[in-house]
């Protein structure tokens, strides 16, 4: 019995949020591109994309930055709650596009 419950806890404690996000080429979320699980607490890169939608929350407190160079650094081209926000986001700035996305607590924290 203990094995069981101990089994069981683990794969809990394992469990991670991740908001689902559509990516779009064009800035007004007509022009879909591809969908992609953002994890919380995480960043990478996620291929070109100009704007985008969160499908299903992230965790609680949790904020999805856009990053416009291929890494989670430098400028930002836009930051929202991972949760309760369905609207379109424009993810451009004077360099154009973005090419990565975080989530963490905070904008550009993870």
């Amino acid at each position: 019995m203990f094995i069981k419950a101990a089994i069981l806890l683990a794969a809990l404690t394992a469990t991670a949020n991740a908001a689902v996000v559509d990516f779009f080429n064009d800035n007004n979320c007509q022009d879909f591109s591809y969908s992609r699980n953002i994890y919380d607490n995480t960043c990478g890169p996620t291929g070109g994309f100009q704007s985008f939608r969160v499908t299903a929350d992230g965790g609680n407190f949790q904020r999805l930055t856009a990053y416009s160079r291929n890494a989670c650094a430098g400028a930002s081209t836009a930051c929202i709650d991972a949760y309760g926000n369905y609207g379109c986001v424009s993810a451009t700035n004077v360099n154009g596009g973005s090419n990565a996305m975080s989530s963490g607590t905070g904008c550009g924290l993870v």
